[in-house]
């Protein structure tokens, strides 16, 4: 039923008790599309269906499966009338053998799950590269991002499900695999009853090898008909599996946020900043969803009423047995459970499984000082946090105990993790975070009364501990266990070197204590040299908290610690608000009508922002962000040529934008030639490997322009950037001629005129145009520069044509029409170029026999090759690749995803919460949105490539001139206004800066009208419109398709 609340004005509530299925269909009656069940079980099929390419057709082969062979180049299978029109639900149970084979791409063949009727269609397509996806002719292309199903193998059944709601024009997509749970694929609203007038299940096989040609057998196919008795007219809710969709009717200019209760009395936000999708929103929550009673209500508010802060809820995402859970503080982190890449190794468990304090004193398991390397560098032992056991959980219920048990549910935010349990009968919740003062801690809360066990231990290296010398006591009187870490261990500071050196932690203190009073305290040595510990504590539905802490004292461990236990849900609260604030007023707001899109664009920044540490010792001297909790903590210089780009569009610069550029500073005496630094680095130590940074001159000019502070740029030229590339500059993919020009502006800003011609002399400016001329198609049409020899299998002779050529577009000095031709044949191609299942990709697919098996596609080349097609103007290309690479390479599960590649499997592979997939954030601001601004030229410019599918894109960006910040509205509306005119709408409010500038893509079309202004000067494909002292301004455009 509906309860209507009292709430403010500019606020609505609904609220539904959430029963289940039922809840939504209160009785079927009256359908329109008639109930059909097809089982195969008899000699013949019903004689209703169509034989599509009756050849194909090789009957029942065994009781209950009907089979059906694909030819080459043509579809086969079965067609039938719906019967009707209306809401109805279709189950299809099938089995595909052969199919997907063993090797690459199996079969080459698509399953299709096809609808059709006059001039459009809605199909789920299944293919042997085991991606599936569903698409609509009505939306213009598929509902969500397709999916990889990992594991699945010839002879598994698969299901579909598919539910059609004609009153909102929503149709949702499930599947099964194997013996799994059904899981949702897609839900989108606007496919008609017009798509819907047949069905058909079909093969198509669009490989060349006859040899193997696809064969599906099936199973069962049921249609239920019906109209469903909703709720209200407001808001419908559909659950299975643990999970729930709701569908209620939305406004413009609005937004909405979920929340569940148990109770009715205390409400918990689940889902939030939901952008208005008219008519309907359609929301999908994994894992809220339990077999006892919820209540969830909707609340909508203005979204005119800025700024909106509750963005730990709106990123939250369920990945119990996806993920491991990971959390950041200031030098501690928090890995729950474990993974080996995206194996799983061990589940997270009650309790701090793997919390560990890492600032940057060391790289590895060791620390020992080396003449080349520094003290603290270790090529071994990186993954250090994988030994380490602080307080694994036991629930005892009625005399019953549950060691290490498995949460029921997972749930990742950027400020907690919460898991939730049920063991015998009682329900158990568990908040963990690591608070503001570097405290992990858990907060643990249980349905009635229930006793907990933890044990731990000292820390010892599994594989290169050599002395253990860690002690433990028990402080009865401050209800503490005190843990004096120590030890060696072997390490390597050097390639081929091993020398015994200090543990990371010798000397350092751990602390872990109770809200309760410990119980039955025990502890030995094991064999391995370890100190084991446990204890028990009470918990019941007042809750217990967990705390651990690490420092170089026992004094300051022990304080944070009880710092934190005086008040625990204060502490979590202002981690909450911490993170909240971070990406509500340091990061430009983005919206946009793709919530895909929004969230991985809030997702990736949050993981930037929490990779940031401030040591403030050593070499370790200015903020900075890093790469990867696992194995790359750290900042690393690859990563910092993107990395430094972000900082740039950050509101505080002095702290999340100067310190990526500057901390690279101390490195200075152990340059190279080109202006080449080390790898890694920490307080006092590097790693002795040397690579390019160019690119990190650019960054540091962009961070300018945002800031328009000179003393950056003085601290940053003269004492570092002058004596680093004074003798040479590496090229690094064409880089050098654009830094140079940086390099120039800063010499003038800092009163080094005479620098000039020096940088115009190592840059070789004078010979860029011969240069361009002799790479571009060196080997092959329309590609820059020369193929390479391929680094697989090893011991290859063979040459192959990698990515690498297309990251030389990004540069100012590329011409445009070569980055279009370059695009065109080599970028969008799926056969011979880059666009493979994941694109980009790391060879093009014409030698993808060539590839890295680890590395078929990952974020650096993704970030180098897209963002030149948006800076070079290349059009509605550049956003087939960028969109693609998005929703393909940063959503699984239906949540946005960081890994650190995808294998040649298109499995994901790697680190789980990569920082290297920073520059996607660049993709989205330069690019889609098409914005920069310079503070000392006093312009701001919106130069849009906003997708032709989006109906609306809003930004919010930072501008701080002299002291005071401005956030510079930036809206594009995009609308068909009938008779095949689009009308695209670019409004600009509170604007700064002196100069204006729009630039709106005509998208490829034919301009009908247009808000009259300057277009002789405007580039290819766009209009052009300076506005002088401006402080809003609206640019209205009419395009005929």
């Amino acid at each position: 039923m509906l309860i209507p609340m009292e709430v403010p004005p500019h606020k609505k509530w609904w609220m539904v008790a959430q029963l289940g299925f039922a809840l939504t269909m209160a009785g079927i009656g009256g359908a329109q599309v008639p109930d059909f069940t097809e089982d195969f079980q008899g000699d013949t099929i019903d004689p209703g269906w169509s034989l599509v390419n009756p050849a194909g057709h090789q009957g029942r082969v065994v009781d209950g499966l009907y089979a059906i062979r694909g030819p080459r180049g043509n579809a086969t299978g079965l067609r039938r009338s719906m019967g009707g029109q209306g809401d109805f639900s279709m189950e299809i149970r099938l089995k595909l053998e052969p199919f997907f084979l063993d090797n690459h791409g199996g079969t080459q063949a698509d399953l299709k799950i096809r609808f059709e009727g006059p001039g459009a269609w809605f199909e789920v397509v299944l293919n042997s590269f085991k991606v599936i996806r569903a698409t609509s002719s009505e939306i213009g292309g598929n509902l969500e991002a397709p999916v990889t199903l990992r594991g699945i193998k010839d002879g598994d059944d698969i299901g579909f499900q598919l539910t059609y709601d004609e009153d909102t024009s929503v149709m949702s997509v499930n599947y099964s695999a194997g013996n799994g749970p059904w899981q949702a694929l897609a839900s989108g609203s606007g496919v008609t009853p017009r798509a819907l007038r047949y069905s058909e299940i079909q093969l198509f096989k669009f490989g060349s090898r006859q040899e193997t040609l696809p064969c599906m057998k099936l199973n069962n196919y049921q249609v239920a008909g019906g109209s469903p008795e909703v709720i209200s007219p407001w808001l419908k809710v559909m659950a299975s599996e643990g999970a729930c969709e709701m569908t209620w009717r939305s406004e413009p200019a609005r937004l909405y946020a979920i929340e569940q209760s148990h109770d009715l009395i205390r409400w918990e936000t689940v889902a939030s900043q939901i952008p208005a999708s008219p008519p309907v929103n359609t929301h999908r929550l994994e894992g809220f969803c339990e077999q006892r009673r919820s209540f969830f209500r909707i609340r909508e508010s203005n979204s005119s009423n800025w700024p909106h802060g509750d963005y730990c809820a709106m990123l939250a995402q369920e990945i119990q047995g996806k993920k491991h859970a990971f959390l950041a503080g200031n030098v501690t982190y928090y890995i729950g459970g474990r993974y080996t890449s995206w194996d799983l190794q061990e589940h997270e468990t009650l309790g701090l499984t793997h919390p560990f304090h890492h600032d940057l004193r060391g790289r590895g398991s060791g620390i020992v000082t080396d003449a080349t390397t520094g003290q603290g560098h270790d090529f071994r032992g990186w993954e250090f946090y994988r030994d380490t056991k602080i307080a694994y959980g036991t629930v005892i219920v009625n005399g019953k105990s549950y060691p290490k048990p498995v949460p029921k549910k997972m749930f990742w935010r950027p400020d907690r993790v919460i898991c939730e349990y049920v063991l015998d009968g009682v329900a158990i919740r568990e908040d963990k975070f690591i608070a503001l003062n570097d405290v992990a801690c858990s907060i643990i809360k249980a349905s009635e009364g229930i006793e907990l066990q933890f044990e731990g231990h000292s820390y010892v290296s599994e594989s290169h501990s050599v002395e253990r010398t860690s002690t433990v006591r028990h402080d009865a009187a401050q209800n503490l266990i005190h843990v004096s870490e120590g030890g060696t261990v072997l390490t390597s500071p050097v390639q081929g070197v091993e020398v015994e050196g200090a543990l990371i932690y010798d000397g350092m203190s751990t602390v872990i204590s109770t809200s309760a009073d410990f119980a039955d305290y025990q502890s030995f040595r094991d064999n391995g040299g370890r100190q084991q510990y446990a204890f028990k504590v009470p918990c019941g539905p007042e809750g217990v908290t967990l705390c651990w802490a690490m420092h170089d004292t026992f004094t300051d461990a022990r304080d944070r610690v009880n710092d934190v236990l005086q008040d625990p849900e204060g502490q979590l609260a202002a981690k909450t608000a911490y993170m909240d604030d971070l990406l509500t007023t340091q990061i430009p707001y983005f919206r946009c009508s793709d919530p895909d899109i929004v969230n991985i664009y809030y997702y990736l920044w949050a993981i930037y922002l929490m990779y940031y540490i401030d040591v403030g010792e050593g070499w370790e001297v200015y903020p900075h962000t890093q790469t990867a909790v696992n194995n790359f903590l750290g900042m690393h210089r690859f990563d910092a040529n993107f990395q430094i780009k972000v900082g740039a569009w950050v509101r505080d610069k002095d702290y999340y934008a100067n310190g990526n550029v500057l901390i690279w500073s101390a490195l200075l005496p152990f340059a190279r030639s080109g202006g080449r630094l080390p790898d890694n680095m920490g307080k006092s130590w590097f790693s002795p490997v040397w690579g390019t940074t160019t690119d990190h001159v650019i960054g540091a000019w962009d961070i300018y322009e945002h800031s328009g502070d000179p003393e950056f740029i003085r601290e940053v030229y003269e004492p570092y950037f002058k004596p680093l590339f004074w003798n040479g500059i590496s090229n690094h993919w064409g880089a050098r001629f654009d830094a140079v020009k940086c390099l120039k502006k800063m010499a003038n800003l800092t009163g080094n005129a005479a620098d000039v011609a020096r940088w115009h002399a190592i840059g070789e400016v004078d010979n860029l145009e011969n240069w361009m001329n002799s790479e571009w198609e060196r080997a092959l049409p329309d590609y820059w520069g020369d193929t390479a020899p391929a680094i697989y299998p090893p011991g290859t002779m063979d040459r192959a044509l990698y990515w690498t050529g297309m990251a030389y577009m990004r540069n100012s000095w590329f011409p445009e029409n070569w980055a279009r031709r370059m695009t065109e044949r080599w970028a969008v191609d799926s056969e011979e170029g880059f666009n493979g299942p994941i694109p980009p990709t790391l060879v093009a697919m014409q030698d993808f026999d060539h590839t890295f098996p680890s590395f078929a596609s990952a974020p650096d080349l993704a970030y180098y090759s897209i963002i030149g097609m948006y800076e070079r103007n290349v059009g509605s290309n550049a956003n087939l690749m960028g969109l693609e690479h998005l929703k393909k390479y940063n959503l699984k599960w239906g949540i946005p995803v960081a890994p650190e590649s995808y294998d040649d499997e298109w499995d994901i592979w790697g680190d789980q919460y990569s920082n290297f997939n920073a520059g996607k954030i660049l993709i989205i601001l330069n690019g889609i949105a098409g914005l920069d601004y310079s503070i000392p030229e006093g312009t701001f410019e919106v130069t849009d490539l906003m997708p032709e599918e989006w109906s609306f894109m809003e930004l919010k960006v930072p501008v701080t001139l002299s002291g005071k910040t401005s956030w510079v509205n930036v809206r594009i509306d995009r609308a068909d206004i009938g008779n095949g005119v689009i009308e695209k709408k670019i409004a600009i409010a509170n604007n700064p800066l002196e100069t204006l500038k729009i630039e709106p893509w005509l998208e490829e079309r034919v301009l009908v009208d247009a808000t009259a202004g300057d277009a002789a000067e405007a580039p290819r494909g766009r209009l052009s419109y300076s506005f002088r002292s401006s402080n809003e301004e609206e640019v209205i455009i009419r395009l005929q398709n």
